[in-house]
């Protein structure tokens, strides 16, 4: 076999001087980058963790700081005709310890920057001062314009404080007065560029700016964070390859696993394209013998975010969403909102979890975006509801190609009831929707990396509940549930067994594998699949 070249990934890095002193694989944005950098209003980007704007703000440090010296090669070398500024780059995720830490790192990240310059005195009364105060001194000794001010994760000290209100007021009052100070002397700032997951109403940073440019659901800006499937091809076609070889598969085939597990983002309504998440990507790439995993769920899906807003919630069943039913409009995706209280779809929204699905210009639907993120909410619906699946039940789930391929009704029913023991809520409402019991059961299955589940296959009959392969067949389930009252389970067991039928599941795979159709009945009283009530549809 061949030895592949390979260029070095930048996986877990997000300085841009590393990455491009040490010639790893850097996907050009730089010529959007240079039209952003050349605009004067502040602005503002939201997106999910874990997809690159930490780097993006390096970036722009770089280019300000240091002007084109580590940009040799790259579009925007032929376009930047700018000097090097003043540039103060501000972490906010590592000053979430409370209001005093907040105000002592604040405070000394804008000090170290300029003490070396001779621009602020090492005097003592700098370290019980205030951010505003030390901003205000700094700004009266530099001429207009001389300044770039960079802010990531602006709201990470609110995120990771939002249980404790005493606290989160003190950390609104510095940031209040911080963010006043800076529309004060404006005149001083070539450029302002923050980042951040939410759009908070408690922070006046929206307000304060009132010319604030928010470029989160601009259709120019959609592909400026996360990889498009061109960059895929462009940049890391050769460790696709690698991976290829590695897992024994068709490269055509890795394209297309990559794009179920980590692909369909899309932050405008007008955007023709979708990103996927780049650091799923390159998790992947960096160890393609591990397969396509979920890598996002550790590192972005479960952030201070996510679990701080769990502990002063009681309302988050969110497996009961029907998405279809999600429609929102741009000014509710645009709006800010109380952190303590916002809506739990805009939570996983602004989170990751869900992505827009335009219906037209002001209008779309949230959907889950990928496999790697319904398997992600699978995950944090048991943290949510402090569930954790038994090591004996994954052991079983194990079973279930072989009961598949085998016919073997009974086990595969018994694997999904176990699945729901253990991982329902007792208290839930899925059983109410068999979609939702239906997703619970998909998300299981995506553990396991022989088989292959998709769930709701549109055909040009209808739409299968859930269809799951393995290496010989082809396993299809229609779910019904019944009613009380108005629908026993015989009626519920005769209407699936009906659907299957006229709508011909799996009709298009039967000269490819084996066909294996199935109805199960959802008891909504007793929360359970009724073993006789479940059958094979021939």
């Amino acid at each position: 076999m061949d030895t592949i070249n390979l260029n070095p990934l930048s996986y877990g890095r997000s300085s841009f001087t590393f990455i491009r002193e040490q010639q790893m694989i850097y996907v050009d944005k730089t010529a959007l980058i240079a039209e952003i950098a050349k605009q004067s209003v502040p602005l503002f980007l939201s997106r999910p963790r874990r997809f690159g704007k930490s780097l993006l703000i390096n970036t722009f440090s770089s280019l300000f700081a240091d002007g084109l010296k580590y940009f040799n090669g790259l579009e925007i070398e032929k376009i930047w005709m700018d000097k090097t500024y003043h540039v103060i780059h501000l972490d906010f995720s590592r000053m979430t310890d409370g209001s005093q830490n907040l105000k002592i790192k604040l405070g000394e990240s804008i000090i170290n920057k300029f003490k070396m310059k001779g621009i602020v005195d090492l005097d003592a009364s700098y370290g019980i001062r205030t951010p505003d105060s030390i901003l205000n001194d700094i700004c009266e000794k530099l001429e207009n314009n001389s300044i770039v001010l960079l802010i990531d994760e602006y709201d990470a000290p609110i995120t990771y404080n939002i249980n404790d209100l005493k606290e989160l007021n003190k950390i609104i009052k510095i940031l209040d007065t911080f963010y006043a100070t800076i529309k004060e002397h404006f005149e001083k700032f070539r450029f302002v560029f923050i980042t951040g997951i939410t759009r908070t109403s408690h922070v006046s940073m929206f307000s304060t700016f009132n010319n604030l440019k928010d470029l989160s659901l601009i259709k120019d800006y959609n592909s400026l964070l996360g990889f498009t499937y061109d960059d895929l091809e462009k940049y890391f076609d050769a460790h696709i390859e690698n991976a290829s070889r590695i897992l024994k598969m068709n490269k055509i085939d890795v394209y297309q696993r990559l794009q179920d597990y980590y692909d369909g983002y899309k932050f405008s309504f007008e955007a023709d394209e979708t990103v996927y998440t780049p650091w799923s990507i390159l998790s992947f790439l960096d160890r393609p013998q591990d397969g396509f995993r979920n890598y996002w769920f550790q590192s972005g899906g479960i952030s201070s975010f996510i679990m701080n807003y769990l502990k002063i919630t009681d309302d988050f069943d969110f497996l009961t969403f029907n998405t279809n039913d999600l429609i929102v409009d741009y000014y509710t995706l645009c709006n800010k909102y109380d952190i303590t209280n916002i809506p739990n779809y805009i939570l996983l929204y602004q989170a990751g979890y869900f992505t827009i699905k335009t219906i037209n210009s002001d209008i779309a639907r949230l959907i889950l975006a990928n496999r790697e993120v319904e398997s992600s909410l699978y995950r944090l619906y048991l943290l949510a509801n402090n569930l954790t699946p038994k090591s004996t039940l994954k052991k079983m789930m194990l079973m279930i190609s072989s009961a598949i391929d085998n016919k073997q009704l009974s086990t595969i029913i018994n694997i999904f009831n176990k699945i729901l023991n253990q991982c329902v809520s007792s208290l839930s409402k899925i059983f109410n929707d068999e979609r939702s019991v239906r997703d619970i059961i998909y998300a299981a299955l995506t553990y396991i990396p022989s088989l292959r589940v998709i769930k709701e296959h549109d055909t040009a009959n209808g739409r299968s509940d859930l269809e799951i392969f393995t290496d010989t067949t082809c396993f299809i389930v229609e779910f019904k549930r019944t009613y009380p009252q108005t629908r026993s389970a015989s009626q519920a067991l005769k209407l699936a067994i009906k659907q299957v039928k006229e709508n011909r599941y799996g009709i298009f795979f039967t000269p490819i594998c084996n066909i294996y159709r199935v109805v199960m009945v959802i008891s909504t009283e007793k929360k359970t699949i009724l073993q006789d009530y479940c059958q094979e549809v021939l």
